[in-house]
């Protein structure tokens, strides 16, 4: 039954998805592709529902309260342990890895969500970037934190290096090859072995790692700071048109920074914490510690049509010099830049200069 429910789901996205793009093709990169069948040897994911799963509870000796709760499928005579705070068991997906199966369980926690505080004039600018995955600044005066990507950075440079070597040898000898017909001609495709499946599954599990401590770390400093708002800095496509160079944009596109700000999002809100997702557009060539508002005007094309000297103030990769000669930390002047693009008229604390000037750097273990 789920499984006829999820094909049902994506024929009935498609269809509405392919109306769309008649109407207003510009929305789109591609026309959508009609959905297709898996290959015999591919595993899909598959649900189990409340009606084969059920909560078992185990109170204390006195029978008040409530020491665990076992999820029990008999079907797959599996008995789980649950975290504490689920009220109700949705669905339960079973995902194939390359050796085993993952287990996710989406339930209704116990107790209800926060509401959102209200804006208290204090606010937190997070600047995503790749050696720096987060910039973070506050303007309460908090010291600055950077949360470092590097980790993760020589984890996806390891991921790429070795899956190209893998994919050498499997054309070398020719491993899950079938040859297809196409306009150019013949071509090879291949399939992916249990070496490339376990290397990804590895990656990923380093990337989820990061992503959560990051993610815990960040809602931790908003709460430290006392504010009520945090303001991220994302462009729409900014992954499908970037254009660094060819090593930069690897490691630009391997760190999957939406899925770190879904986290971010989802941890924030748990506590009532509002966050807003806004374009950085000039943010990285105005200057925060002068006051510029991050437009057009004050960017690095314009500053050179109207003769300033210099014309990019940022020296170098990590770098921003103001216009008073003062040496910040170049993503932590974005971060600052992209709460102005949200509230113009925000205010910083006198101690604002001192905090940006001397930022924290904080190293999640992965």
């Amino acid at each position: 039954q789920q499984t006829l429910k999820e094909v049902a789901a994506v024929w009935k996205a498609w269809f509405c998805a392919l109306q769309s793009y008649k109407i207003a093709p510009q929305k789109f990169t591609g026309r959508p592709r009609i959905p297709r069948y898996l290959k015999k040897s591919r595993r899909h994911t598959f649900y189990v529902t409340p009606q084969n799963a059920r909560v078992k509870e185990v109170k204390s000796a006195d029978g008040k309260d409530v020491v665990a709760r076992y999820l029990i499928i008999h079907s797959l005579g599996l008995s789980i342990k649950l975290a504490d705070g689920i009220k109700k068991i949705n669905r339960i997906a079973i995902k194939p890895l390359s050796n085993g199966y993952k287990l996710t369980v989406a339930y209704t926690p116990a107790a209800n969500q926060k509401p959102y505080l209200p804006d208290n004039g204090r606010y937190i600018g997070i600047d995503p970037g790749v050696d720096n995955a987060f910039a973070c600044v506050s303007n309460t005066g908090d010291k600055a934190l950077l949360i470092n990507g590097r980790a993760i950075k020589s984890a996806n440079q390891y991921y790429n290096k070795r899956m190209a070597k893998l994919k050498s040898l499997q054309a070398q000898y020719h491993q899950l090859e079938s040859i297809i017909n196409t306009k150019q001609g013949p071509k090879a495709v291949y399939g992916q072995t249990k070496s490339m499946q376990h290397l990804t599954d590895w990656r990923n599990a380093k990337i989820r790692q990061f992503a959560h401590k990051a993610s815990k770390r960040i809602v931790d400093y908003a709460l430290s700071c006392g504010a009520n708002t945090i303001v991220i800095g994302k462009n729409k496509t900014w992954k499908r048109s970037v254009n660094m160079g060819k090593k930069n944009n690897q490691n630009f596109i391997g760190l999957p920074h939406q899925q770190m700000i879904n986290m971010i999002r989802y941890k924030a809100n748990m506590v009532g914490i509002t966050v807003i997702c806004t374009n950085e557009s000039y943010t990285s060539q105005t200057s925060a510690l002068d006051g510029e508002k991050p437009c057009w005007n004050n960017g690095n094309k314009s500053r050179k049509k109207q003769g300033l000297s210099p014309a990019n103030r940022r020296i170098h990769r990590g770098m921003f010099r103001s216009n008073k000669g003062l040496l910040v930390n170049a993503d932590i002047n974005g971060a600052m830049q992209i709460v102005r693009k949200v509230f113009p008229n925000v205010s910083f604390a006198n101690g604002i200069v001192d905090a940006v000037l001397h930022p924290a750097k904080w190293s999640p273990l992965i």
